[in-house]
């Protein structure tokens, strides 16, 4: 299948400080702008989220979540509401993909929307933030809705500062270097404006 699109606006939504996002009470006051975004598409969108005990080698189940509250309460409250063996999991990312990562990578599918909450703990320049790529012919058809909503989303993250960039986006689960593959050499790069 022909991808529709390549290029893809991406923008880093980016804070040195440590606020925990991926905690109920802070993620869901993102949710409002996240959800404008991801309601840009007809396609549902769905969350993959990767949490984890230290010292183990699986990643925590939560089983497939379509992108609504209850769901979002879910990533955000079902693990880390747990304590075991004396500690919490850690949080790695969590991704919402529209449509779901299944069809975009197995299929071929282009992506409407991806979004990736990242958490670096041990570096000083990318503690955490948001990744959200769009094509470039969706942004263009409501920049304005977007850009509103991308300034909700750094008002509401403390210290947040945001990049963009313009990427090009090729199918092919096997090439490596894809947006979805995202990692923190390349979003420092971007949030220190060498990309």
């Amino acid at each position: 299948m022909k991808w529709r699109y390549s290029k893809y606006c991406l923008w880093v939504i980016n804070t040195k400080q440590k606020p925990e996002l991926y905690l109920w009470d802070n993620w869901k006051r993102l949710l409002p702008s996240l959800d404008v975004l991801v309601n840009l598409t007809q396609e549902p969108a769905f969350i993959r989220s990767f949490q984890g005990y230290q010292y183990e080698t699986n990643w925590l189940g939560f089983g497939r979540m379509k992108w609504n509250e209850k769901n979002n309460i879910k990533w955000t409250t079902k693990y880390i509401n747990e304590k075991r063996r004396d500690q919490l999991p850690q949080f790695s990312h969590t991704e919402i993909w529209a449509p779901d990562w299944n069809r975009v990578c197995d299929n071929g599918m282009p992506p409407d929307i991806f979004i990736q909450l990242y958490n670096f703990p041990t570096l000083e320049n990318i503690q955490e933030g948001i990744v959200i790529a769009m094509p470039r012919s969706l942004y263009h058809k409501n920049k304005v809705l977007v850009d509103t909503e991308l300034m909700k989303l750094v008002s509401e993250i403390p210290g947040a500062t945001i990049s963009v960039i313009t990427r090009r986006w090729y199918p092919g689960w096997k090439t490596g270097n894809e947006i979805g593959d995202i990692n923190n050499q390349e979003i420092e790069k971007i949030v220190e404006g060498g990309m």
